[in-house]
């Protein structure tokens, strides 16, 4: 009997270990963790995430803003274009003036010329978007009639799209926007609280940072002055876009439309952030204005500049005119 009791001891221990081995895993845990992995590695975005923990992941409809990776190729598998640098120096295509980063644009109609991205939304690429979900990959095997049609593009000296020649495009749809400015505005936010702790906006507008302070001038500026400035136009990443510093540029080893200075009518002719700089500063101050979009180019963009794009300009104040009131 007695052995028996010993046995029934021993199995009863046993049973008490492995309850407690099931109390003290973490399934749940284990489980978030492989998760939550995922979804970093798939570059899922973290407002897709409802209250529940439901991952939810939306498709860009007209109106919306998208932001995506391409590589645009022929049959063969030759890469013809790409938000790469990368693979644009690998494959001989590489433009030193071209801004290499992913395309943020409007997702309201085909065959429509992209501000800022010196190219076009091809019907296919387009219509692919259409059918994809935020964070998601494809590829889009475009006939002609989809593409470049029968015209073809050329891309560089020696690489080019012919006419009738079908294309494969490799897409990631990074994230659907659809209040980009709210968009920017989080963007800048985190922008400026990295780079100038504490800095505050002027009158809700610009950013203004003085770099080296003026001369003995005290005399600020008004509307209708004329100052003449030499400036160097950045996005948020660095990438400079338009300067006339001729030592910039040829730092760069870029060619820029100007290197004299340029002659600026406050409050006439230009982005109203930049005059807007210029009241802030005197005669040969250095000075760097960090301008929202809505003192920019606004929801248009250029051919250099897409929309919603906050925009910093190093300005160097040369020399000025100042407008005196008329006498009564």
């Amino acid at each position: 009997m007695k052995s028996l009791k010993y046995i029934l001891l021993a199995l009863l221990a046993v049973g008490l270990f492995f309850a407690c081995d099931r109390e003290f895993s973490d399934l749940e845990g284990d489980e978030m963790a492989k998760l939550n992995a995922w979804v970093q590695v798939k570059n899922i975005p973290a407002e897709a995430k409802k209250p529940s923990g439901l991952y939810y992941l939306i498709s860009p409809e007209p109106g919306d803003f998208v932001i995506y990776s391409y590589k645009e190729k022929k049959l063969d598998g030759v890469i013809v274009d790409s938000d790469s640098s990368h693979i644009a120096k690998l494959y001989d295509f590489f433009n030193i003036n071209y801004h290499y980063i992913p395309v943020f644009t409007k997702f309201d109609n085909s065959n429509k010329f992209i501000e800022g991205y010196s190219r076009t939304m091809l019907a296919g690429l387009y219509e692919g978007l259409g059918y994809m979900k935020e964070g998601g990959k494809a590829t889009f095997i475009m006939p002609s009639s989809l593409a470049y049609g029968r015209l073809g593009r050329t891309i560089s000296q020696s690489i080019r799209v012919n006419p009738y020649e079908s294309i494969i495009y490799e897409v990631e749809l990074h994230k659907v926007v659809k209040n980009p400015r709210d968009y920017e505005k989080n963007i800048l936010q985190a922008y400026v609280s990295d780079k100038y702790p504490g800095l505050q906006p002027i009158n809700d507008s610009i950013y203004y940072i003085q770099l080296v302070p003026p001369t003995a001038d005290t005399v600020t500026v008004g509307k209708d002055s004329v100052v003449w400035v030499y400036y160097k136009g950045m996005f948020l990443d660095g990438f400079v876009f338009d300067t006339n510093i001729d030592s910039v540029a040829t730092k760069l080893g870029r060619t820029f439309k100007s290197k004299d200075s340029m002659q600026v009518t406050i409050g006439k002719g230009f982005i109203a952030g930049f005059s807007q700089a210029l009241t802030q500063m005197k005669k040969g101050e250095w000075g760097r204005a960090i301008i929202p979009s809505y003192c920019g180019y606004d929801s248009l963009g250029n051919e250099n500049v897409p929309p919603f794009s906050t925009l910093i300009f190093d300005i160097y104040f040369s020399s000025k005119t100042v407008q005196k009131k008329p006498s009564k």
